[in-house]
């Protein structure tokens, strides 16, 4: 009898091992403190990426998603920095859920991408999130060590995750991973090349304001700046002049490679000149969305606070902050599986003190990573938020032209839509404000005021509203490189033409992709 209870309990054991679906107990997150019940499972915990490097490890966040996981895509998301986690991002962008207005919980996100997918978030490089290693050298990276390491990452996973392995695979990410995912994008696909076992299944890139050369970028910066009156332009001709970025029909041939110490110090002084939020003080997340408010509280507020969460659509830019207070406690560390070594300091959501990342390789051009991609008939889609003064869309724009060249690749012609009634697989830019020179602001008021007094209202500017607008383009007095210029639709309330919301539609390429 007792015998027979041994092969009973063996037999289980095999059929569990076989089980292809299974996935790893240990990583299985049964609840994150104070989280709403949902219909899916979350997991997350390290993969140990090289055995030969005592605890050089990544950590993990993957959400199911909420119908047919089985059936489903799986997307990776990286976030930028680089130092900053992409498992903290999920909490604040395409994650299943948002943190509550008292830091101390979470509500669902209705924006959640695991709506359409199975998504997979990695702290990467080492040093960023709760990923580490136990040796001093691997705080020093680089594009190729985060790549290789990146590799070996997914080619783990696969192993404790082996159903994803044949499904469709999407990579995402924003800011400086637009070095990330195109170069794991190439690498994943030079080993599909040297493999002979099963492939990466990689389908699509998605990429939200992405870095893709840092010198351009830098420059469409300043542009982006001088345009939005947050530099006087005394320091906007100094820096095209120094930096020789004087021709901007022909930015790719003009700005030098390498800066001299005087162009830095005034790029740096236009940074400090956007940040400032008032005579005496600065903040840099002002510039994540330039013209809203930097976030005012402090964790000592959300500490005492225990209001009831106010779900808004609006920007949040006290998001980041209560992400990183909800992370650092104590319970929501312990559900996560995560910071297994006791980290020394608190969790950030971008903590760049305890490791170094080349420099040389932030001036790295990402062009032809992409070009590669494109040649090899991996769509891209690429994402552009019109207020970003780090990586802002006239820099994108540029890039994406350029691209377009060297491929051969006709561009159609851009148009204004709305996103209630049209959806798009290419290049969007969300335009929030509209700036219009004086001349026309002041014929458009002439015009509405005419109107009025015969009871009416116009849809569009006037004819003479139009002229002036033809005038201004000609005497660059509007400025809109490298878009042209759109004409503000007109509204009783909105005399001065501001507060208008539009969707510029860049199309570069129009392949298949995932509808998220």
């Amino acid at each position: 009898m007792e015998f027979r209870g041994v092969i009973f309990i063996l037999f289980l054991f095999l059929l569990i091992g076989v089980d292809s679906n299974a996935f790893p107990t240990n990583d299985l997150i049964s609840k994150l403190p104070r989280q709403p019940n949902v219909n899916f499972r979350q997991f997350a915990g390290y993969i140990e990426v090289d055995e030969n490097v005592d605890g050089r490890s990544l950590f993990y966040y993957f959400v199911e998603a909420e119908k047919d996981p089985l059936t489903q895509p799986l997307t990776i998301w990286l976030t930028g920095g680089p130092g900053c986690s992409s498992v903290g991002d999920a909490f604040g962008s395409v994650g299943p859920f948002i943190v509550t207005k008292d830091a101390h919980g979470l509500q669902t996100n209705s924006f959640s991408w695991n709506k359409v997918s199975n998504l997979l978030f990695i702290d990467s490089p080492i040093g960023s999130g709760w990923s580490y290693s136990n040796s001093s050298s691997d705080y020093n990276n680089g594009d190729d060590s985060t790549n290789k390491i990146l590799v070996t990452f997914m080619q783990k996973w696969y192993e404790k995750y082996p159903v994803f392995k044949s499904k469709d695979l999407y990579m995402a990410g924003s800011s400086f991973a637009g070095h990330f995912v195109p170069n794991l994008a190439n690498a994943l696909l030079d080993d599909n090349n040297q493999s002979k076992q099963s492939k990466f299944n990689l389908k699509g890139l998605v990429l939200g304001n992405p870095m893709l050369r840092k010198k351009l970028d830098e420059i469409a910066k300043i542009d982006f700046f001088f345009s939005r009156e947050m530099i006087n332009s005394s320091l906007y001709n100094e820096i095209k002049k120094e930096c020789n970025a004087i021709d901007e029909n022909n930015y790719f041939s003009s700005i030098k490679t390498t800066w001299t110490a005087k162009c830095k110090n005034l790029v740096f002084e236009a940074d400090l000149a956007a940040f400032k939020t008032d005579a005496h003080n600065y903040s840099p997340q002002k510039l994540f969305d330039v013209f809203r408010p930097p976030c005012t509280e402090n964790e000592l507020n959300l500490n005492l606070t225990k209001q009831v969460p106010i779900v808004s659509t609006e920007v949040d830019m006290c998001l980041p902050l209560r992400v990183q207070f909800y992370f650092n406690i104590p319970e929501v560390q312990k559900a996560f599986h995560g910071n297994r070594t006791n980290l020394s300091y608190r969790w950030q959501g971008c903590f760049t003190a305890n490791f170094k990342y080349n420099e040389a390789d932030k001036d790295l051009d990402m062009l032809p990573a992409l070009k590669n991609l494109l040649q090899q008939s991996v769509p891209i889609t690429i994402f552009s938020g019109d207020q970003d003064g780090i990586i802002p869309t006239e820099g994108t724009l540029q890039h994406l032209e350029k691209l377009a060249e060297e491929l051969n690749i006709k561009l159609t012609k851009e148009e204004t839509w709305s996103f209630r009634t049209k959806r798009e697989r290419d290049f969007a830019v969300l335009v929030e404000k509209a700036r219009i020179a004086e001349e026309v602001k002041r014929a458009e008021k002439k015009n509405l005021e005419k109107d009025r007094n015969h009871f009416r209202r116009d849809s569009g500017p006037s004819g003479g509203a139009n002229r002036i607008i033809k005038k201004a383009r000609a005497e660059e007095l509007v400025r809109a490189v490298p878009m042209n210029v759109v004409r503000p639709s007109i509204c009783g309330d909105c005399e001065y033409g501001t507060a208008l919301r539009k969707l510029i539609r860049f199309k570069l390429l129009n392949r298949g992709f995932f509808n998220p």
